[in-house]
């Protein structure tokens, strides 16, 4: 079918070739010859009277015309997606729907977790891909190529809708018979410990919890750094330091090994976890059920403890503000 004398089916093409900046993943993203590909982006070329792919040194580059349509095609071929999964009923029962997530190992491990055991039950023929959060999940989520994106509220993505799903404090975990007792730990003892560090992602992006403490004046002597949070509980065992983690992912730790929980007596304020999903996908009767599953789930988890005073009165009021905007 050709609109305004371009081949519609060239678009997927295209959209492949601007996302992968090669003919060849082109080919394999989309399961074509490599001479198939090739000829598609010739009788591209002829139509925009561009090159759109240029090789620069060993590599491939787009042209300023390349760089300007990676958008706009990306958004018409997600509209067109909306379109085909439009139904006017949807039944989770006997949905073979596979859903792409992303979010932290911390996130899977106290709430997705949680979310695909009742799923096994409601949708049992639902697949879940559960994929690591990283530096280029918002331009997965702006592309389409996941349904769900799960982050802190400050990693939210501008112009995609999105809501509150739970909130959480911090606190610390130490090894069972690590020398400091009971459940309480004092500022200078905090910093005079050897500390397990956590910096995911590609990019060793850095903890909201090291980010509040690095802001102040005392900085944290990190011994050992984590590419995971569930990693964690391995790296304090058999020794003296300390780390500093989500109270609900610490409780559920010291319930796996020896370990310890204290109240963490510096100031962190609490966070919240938000969902986003692409503005396209606003209706999507499936991910419509999705969403309304993670926030029956979100509600059904057990109220965090062992926060501070300070941190206590900071998730009243993102409570609050959770309230108020419902």
């Amino acid at each position: 079918m050709r609109f305004n004398k371009l081949d519609l089916n060239q678009l997927v093409v295209l959209d492949a070739i601007l996302s992968t900046r090669s003919v060849g993943r082109a080919a394999e993203q989309l399961f074509l010859s490599q001479p198939a590909t090739s000829c598609s982006l010739a009788r591209l070329r002829e139509y925009f009277e561009d090159e759109l792919l240029v090789p620069v040194g060993k590599t491939q580059v787009l042209t300023p015309l390349a760089t300007e349509l990676v958008k706009p095609v990306r958004e018409v071929l997600l509209q067109i997606q909306t379109i085909t999964r439009a139904r006017p009923t949807f039944d989770p029962a006997t949905s073979t729907r596979r859903f792409t997530i992303e979010s932290s190992d911390y996130v899977i491990s106290v709430f997705l977790s949680e979310v695909v055991r009742k799923a096994a039950t409601l949708a049992p023929l639902m697949q879940f891909d559960l994929r690591a959060i990283s530096p280029q999940s918002p331009e997965h989520l702006e592309r389409g190529e996941v349904e769900l994106l799960i982050a802190p509220v400050f990693n939210t993505v501008a112009g995609h809708p999105a809501e509150i799903l739970f909130e959480d404090t911090f606190s610390c975990l130490v090894c069972a018979d690590h020398p400091v007792k009971g459940r309480t730990i004092t500022a200078d003892q905090y910093f005079e410990l050897a500390h397990v560090g956590v910096e995911w992602g590609g990019g060793r992006r850095v903890t909201y919890d090291a980010r509040m403490i690095s802001a102040g004046e005392r900085a944290r002597r990190q011994d050992v750094i984590s590419p995971t949070f569930t990693l964690v509980p391995e790296l304090l065992l058999g020794t003296s330091r300390i780390a500093t983690l989500p109270t609900r992912l610490a409780l559920q730790m010291a319930q796996r090994f020896p370990l310890r929980i204290l109240q963490c007596p510096v100031e962190i304020p609490a966070f919240a976890e938000k969902v986003q999903w692409h503005k396209y996908q606003e209706r999507d009767p499936a991910i419509s059920w999705l969403r309304t599953l993670l926030r029956e789930t979100a509600q059904g988890l057990p109220a965090v403890e062992l926060a501070s005073a300070a941190e206590k009165k900071t998730s009243g009021k993102l409570s609050r503000r959770r309230s108020a905007a419902r």
